[in-house]
């Protein structure tokens, strides 16, 4: 991979990501990321938090996820029942007494009001640098297996209009967290409040952590925060604001940076309209972050920091993150489209304020229902200041849902990273995730 790339390239590709993510969405309708871009809803039809992810309402656990994802051509409701299972009502839930003896359609809900919910994902993982850490040794592989996810969720509706989440992980902590909603049935129109500790709403949440637009720009799953949320449902548009603590790595209370400024949270923003038009539909939007006086600097520009300035940044940072994001789907293909924008300004006068970007490119096909082939492409360069020191990687993906509650992806990857000792490489995950 060439090393010359100028400012004018790298400024061109990053109008280029924003534009061409917008030309896509033009024509275009409900949600995100790629089966709700896909469906036409929004992600709180399937799920119970505003911004998605996480425990499945009663319409995702007992619908979405037994006729809409299990390898099938045929979509009627006694393609996905048990043999002797009732049919539940696609709209209310499971029926999930037995008929006749015989096997009942499984459901997470416990009794009425209450419902449990989990994510396993086993992985095994081989990855291949294009170098050794000296210019003598070789290439050091990694092949293991690895859990990469382990959740077990709760959901408590405690009246029409409240549910209460409890999300235990293995590795992500925990998300606690209660909504109030003033209408009980997703409408067109509708406010939410949320409170509590969660991930809050900005651009596309892909579950595949390690994005540069999630893990790269500070959006980790270990990235929780606690705080207040409001979301407004505007026929096709969702707006979303909320004021959280604006800690890296989520701690649980925020104590850096105290009496050292007028304002020391974060206020975080996402915005979204939709619009349909024939078989084409799709989503455009955007993402607003600003933290005041935090204590660490943004992944994406850590390593710009020189090593004998690093305690300067414990002095305060004022952290903007602008997004802008966009969906599209026209039959069997979905697109979408996300960029994050990021600046550092330090409060010590030793430290240059540090700008970077980071964007992430998917298009994918849907073979028969089930089966998915997938296409990423990912950018991100940590100083816009500096030449040659962005990072690349491209992957392929190969995504099947053969049978309920379940579902095997195998992914490729290549990176290319010159300013890394060992350069980029290759790394392929398989994994089996089940789900509920």
């Amino acid at each position: 991979m060439a090393s010359t790339m100028t400012h004018a390239m790298k400024a061109l590709l990053f109008a280029g990501t924003i534009v061409g993510a917008m030309l896509l969405a033009t024509p275009l309708a409900r949600a995100l990321p790629r089966f709700a871009a896909r469906s036409g809803n929004t992600c709180i039809q399937c799920h119970v938090s505003p911004s998605g992810g996480g425990v499945r309402n009663s319409y995702g656990r007992n619908v979405f996820e037994r006729n809409w994802l299990p390898l099938s051509l045929d979509r009627s409701p006694e393609s996905w029942l048990h043999e002797g299972g009732d049919a539940p009502d696609t709209q209310e839930g499971a029926d999930t007494e037995p008929d006749d003896g015989g096997l009942f359609a499984f459901s997470g809900d416990i009794v009425d009001g209450l419902a449990l919910g989990a994510d396993l994902r086993l992985a095994y993982i081989w990855i291949r640098p294009d170098r050794g850490l000296t210019p003598d040794a070789e290439p050091s592989i990694t092949s293991s297996f690895f859990l990469m996810q382990a959740d077990l969720y709760v959901h408590a509706q405690l009246h029409e209009n409240v549910s209460f989440v409890l999300d235990i992980g293995a590795y992500s902590g925990f998300e606690a967290w209660a909504l109030i909603r003033a209408e009980a049935e997703p409408g067109d129109f509708d406010l939410a409040v949320r409170a509590g500790r969660f991930m809050p709403a900005f651009g596309i949440r892909e579950v595949e952590h390690q994005l540069y637009t999630r893990e790269g720009v500070g959006f980790s799953q270990a990235d929780l925060e606690t705080g207040v949320e409001v979301s407004a449902y505007l026929g096709p548009v969702t707006a979303q604001v909320a004021l959280v603590n604006g800690s890296l790595g989520g701690p649980p209370f925020d104590s850096a940076g105290s009496s050292r400024s007028d304002f020391e949270m974060a206020v975080i923003a996402r915005v979204d309209a939709r619009a349909e038009l024939g078989w084409a539909r799709g989503q455009l939007g955007g993402s607003f972050y600003f933290s005041g006086n935090g204590n660490q600097a943004n992944p994406l520009l850590a390593r710009g920091i020189p090593p004998l300035r690093s305690g300067e940044v414990g002095l305060g940072v004022d952290e903007y993150r602008i997004g802008a994001f966009a969906t599209a789907n026209l039959g069997r293909f979905t697109y979408l489209g996300d960029v994050v924008y990021v600046r550092d300004d330090f409060v010590s006068d030793q430290l240059f304020a540090l700008e970077g970007y980071a964007s992430y490119q998917e298009l994918s096909f849907v073979v028969i229902q089930g089966l998915d082939l997938v296409l990423t492409f990912e950018f991100a360069d940590p100083d816009i200041e500096i030449l040659n020191d962005y990072r690349m990687r491209v992957g392929g993906v190969i995504e099947l849902f053969p049978i309920q509650y379940t579902e095997l992806r195998l992914m490729v990857r290549h990176t290319w990273n010159d300013s890394a000792t060992a350069g980029g490489g290759w790394d392929i995950v398989g994994f089996l995730h089940v789900f509920m």
